[in-house]
């Protein structure tokens, strides 16, 4: 990549750094959660399911937390939509950016919080609130220290 400019590569690796974090937290949720979920049906309706029954007989002896069962594939997706977003919309600076990429984290955050409050139904969990959150802030950290260097 040394060839290309520097925010091709920034844009480049932003893809691939999203579409990993993606890729994870799918994987979590196929070898390690429900068959139930929509997620284990699409595979089923592409016809990946004998693969992933496969690989889930070869994971279940492995003891992992619940956090990362259950906490980590959600902010996984939030880091991996701000990082496509960011690489999508890399040289616009307008208003309208900002609020398409504060959609995720506003409303999982936001969503999370007012669990813990009761407004709206569910469990809130820190380690949830942990995953949404840690995301966003290495994003605004990165965003905040890239306006500045530049």
């Amino acid at each position: 990549m040394e060839h290309l400019p520097k925010n091709k590569v920034r844009i480049i690796s932003e893809l691939i750094l999203g579409i990993f974090c993606l890729v994870c937290g799918s994987a979590i949720y196929l070898l390690f959660r429900s068959k139930t979920l929509n997620i284990y049906q699409w595979c089923v309706a592409i016809g990946l399911s004998s693969y992933i029954d496969s690989f889930r007989e070869q994971v279940t002896s492995w003891n992992i937390s619940d956090c990362v069962k259950y906490s980590l594939p959600d902010g996984l997706y939030c880091a991996a939509y701000l990082l496509m977003m960011d690489a999508i919309w890399y040289r616009e600076q307008s208003v309208v950016k900002y609020i398409i990429m504060s959609i995720i984290p506003i409303v999982t955050i936001g969503s999370e919080i007012f669990q813990y409050w009761g407004f709206v139904k569910g469990t809130f969990d820190i380690y949830d609130l942990l995953c949404y959150v840690c995301p966003t802030m290495m994003y605004l950290f990165c965003a905040f220290n890239s306006s500045i260097n530049n």
